[in-house]
């Protein structure tokens, strides 16, 4: 979007945003140029739903693009370097470290300015639900802090949250296996979900934020939600691809 060579000082360069001079500053051109330099090129064999590439089989690896019944349209990564990502993510999410909500937010606004042309018709962009009451393991939401900061560097964009919420907890995904995962989403997340505003949904196309796509399957409880309450269209706009993320 930008070039960072005329920029002084330099960026730090993505993932060191912890060091970076325009880690408060920067500007989502910047910080989302910066995630992307470097990235591998697309390839040639990708994924029609998710981009990733296919496999021998010339089959999509992860679990939930092969299926009928997926629920959404297809999937958007604001990152091309998963690995660089992932360990940011992880230093967000587990080792909470809130300061990367603003940076992950304008990477996002970054990918939406980027790609306006395509993305412009989509009506509602929320995040995923995420529970965090009294028996939650995070008492804080991260998709929602990644949705704050994006909506204070993108305000023209039509950032809704709360879309859709979550009653209660459910099976951690990360480190099982893609059946287990499965089995976790479709018999403890599907019946957790809500639409409390059905009329806000009906006939919309609908973004929904999550930090990484991995096999679908949390994207596909969350797409037939919002499907049931009379969505329109339904695609998944993620930090970064990432199989047993």
């Amino acid at each position: 979007m930008i070039p960072l060579g005329p920029l002084d000082p330099q960026p730090a360069g993505f993932p060191g945003c912890m060091s970076c001079p325009y880690r408060t500053t920067g500007t989502p051109a910047v910080c989302f140029t910066c995630a992307n330099g470097g990235a591998a090129t697309v390839p040639t064999a990708a994924c029609p739903v998710c981009g990733q590439e296919l496999g021998d089989d010339d089959r999509c690896p992860n679990t939930v693009c092969t299926l009928d019944d997926r629920w959404f349209s297809r999937v958007l990564t604001a990152c091309e370097r998963p690995e660089e990502m992932w360990a940011a993510v992880w230093q967000y999410k587990y080792d909470q470290d809130r300061a990367w909500a603003p940076i992950l937010g304008r990477i996002l606004v970054g990918f939406l300015e980027q790609n306006r042309a395509d993305l412009a018709r989509y009506d509602l962009i929320t995040a995923g639900a995420l529970y965090v009451g009294p028996r939650a393991r995070r008492l804080w939401d991260t998709l929602r802090l990644i949705l704050d900061g994006a909506q204070a560097a993108g305000p023209d964009w039509p950032f809704v949250p709360d879309l859709i919420t979550k009653s209660g907890p459910t099976g951690q995904f990360l480190g099982r296996s893609v059946a287990t995962r499965r089995a976790i989403a479709e018999h403890s997340l599907r019946p957790a979900l809500a639409v409390p505003r059905p009329d806000l949904v009906a006939g919309r196309r609908i973004l929904v934020l999550d930090d990484v796509y991995s096999e679908g399957f949390t994207l596909r409880e969350m797409a037939r939600v919002l499907m049931d309450a009379g969505a329109a269209e339904v695609a998944g706009l993620v930090l970064a691809r990432r199989k047993g993320g």
